[in-house]
């Protein structure tokens, strides 16, 4: 079985960490890591990846912003918001382009299950 690639974008590197070590061991690899919107934008137009792990409140573009412009770096992508911030203050256009909202406050056994159900297209 092909791995599940996975970027994950927060601007803080300890989260990014415990993303990583979250997923791994599992049928999931971290292909790239960004601190910031544009440097996620940037890594999504080099990488083939399959899951995006992104952070709502960062430096760089605002959160539809980046959503919108994933969507259309890296058609296909399941985008799996990881925010301390509900879903709902995404613009719905944007929010529907988004394939699962994990809060911070989840479990990291659930937010596991989230990125790599993504993955999977589930």
């Amino acid at each position: 079985m092909t791995p599940i690639r996975v970027v994950l974008c927060d601007d803080a590197a300890e989260m990014r960490s415990l993303l990583r070590w979250t997923i791994d061991g599992t049928d999931a690899t971290v292909v790239g890591e960004a601190a910031d919107g544009d440097a996620a934008l940037a890594l999504m137009a080099d990488l083939a990846a399959d899951v995006i792990v992104l952070d709502l409140q960062m430096p760089g573009p605002g959160p539809e912003e980046l959503i919108f412009a994933m969507a259309e770096v890296a058609p296909g992508v399941a985008i799996v918001t990881f925010s301390g911030f509900e879903p709902d203050l995404v613009a719905p256009g944007a929010a529907s382009l988004v394939s699962r909202h994990v809060p911070k406050t989840t479990d990291l056994a659930l937010v596991r299950e989230a990125i790599l159900g993504a993955g999977r297209g589930g």
